[in-house]
């Protein structure tokens, strides 16, 4: 199965979005409403984004806009129409990334549940993988301690289950498959697969990773575990690695990918302007599909 089928929407959802007016975001919308996956309310000058839609093609009947002279205001009424519950997705439009993040993680909000924490997850599809990877925190926690470690898992797990895999199996990246005193991310494997809820997710870690993808390369390393070569969770150590590996298999290996904020009430779909067409409509998706 592709990542598009994977994303199955089964019901029709408003997605919220600030200054909408740049023409990737617009044409996203244009294929999600001709596909009938989503409304959209718009926020920003109405008649800015009236020209703008109308130049991409996108139907009347499938958005609303709603007036907001700065980009904080258009944040700030994208945040309260989410907690309203007139949306029920977010994707950053044309505002900086600090305002958006901001009016959505404020206390003001409501949208930030007790105890949970913001992270990053991606769902990828590259051919030399025999199934669709998850892999987390790609983009939002630097640098976790096992107490972030253990929500971003959380999180992964819940998103995996929404979209499907029922008890993911998770691998815990680590640069050995042994636990050294000297590597946090080898000792921080070993206390998640030992303490993670067994009935949620199967962990298996420390592992390399060719351990955590390749059958082949955990067989000669005499790694005994079901998790090994057949992950469909990647739990990275921090940013540095789960951005490098994300823009690896984008760039270099032709992956698929969609990706979202969660740990919200609501997902969030914010997008690189570097990304494709492809991967902002998957990520679109993406968030309709686990709304």
């Amino acid at each position: 199965m592709n990542l598009d089928q994977f994303l199955s929407v089964n019901s029709k959802a408003t997605v919220a979005v600030p200054f909408p007016e740049d023409e990737a975001i617009l044409r996203t919308c244009r294929t999600a409403a001709d596909q009938n996956w989503a409304r959209f309310l718009f926020f920003g000058d109405p008649e800015r984004i009236g020209k703008a839609a109308e130049k991409t093609g996108i139907d009347r009947a499938f958005y609303e806009t709603e007036t907001a002279n700065t980009e904080s205001e258009a944040c700030e009424l994208t945040a309260r129409s989410l907690r309203e519950g007139r949306a029920q997705v977010a994707m950053k439009g044309q505002v900086h990334t600090g305002d958006f993040s901001r009016a959505l993680f404020s206390r003001e909000a409501g949208l930030l549940e007790p105890g949970r924490l913001v992270s990053h997850i991606a769902l990828c599809q590259v051919a030399s993988y025999h199934k669709l990877l998850f892999m987390t925190d790609c983009a939002i926690n630097i640098k976790p301690d096992y107490d972030d470690k253990l929500r971003i898992l959380d999180n992964a797990v819940r998103m995996a289950q929404k979209l499907g895999v029922p008890r993911p199996r998770v691998g815990l990246v680590a640069p050995v498959e042994t636990v050294n005193p000297k590597i946090d991310s080898t000792i921080d494997a070993e206390r998640l697969r030992k303490e993670y809820d067994p009935e949620k997710a199967l962990l298996g870690g420390p592992f390399g990773l060719d351990a955590a993808l390749s059958r082949e390369a955990a067989a000669i390393k005499k790694i005994e575990s079901p998790v090994a070569g057949d992950a469909d969770i990647l739990l990275f150590p921090d940013l540095n690695t789960g951005n490098a590996v994300y823009k690896t298999l984008t760039v270099l290996a032709g992956a698929t990918i969609a990706g979202l904020l969660i740990g919200l009430r609501v997902p969030v779909v914010v997008t690189s302007r570097s990304d494709n067409e492809e991967t902002k409509l998957l990520s679109l998706k993406m968030g309709l599909a686990s709304a």
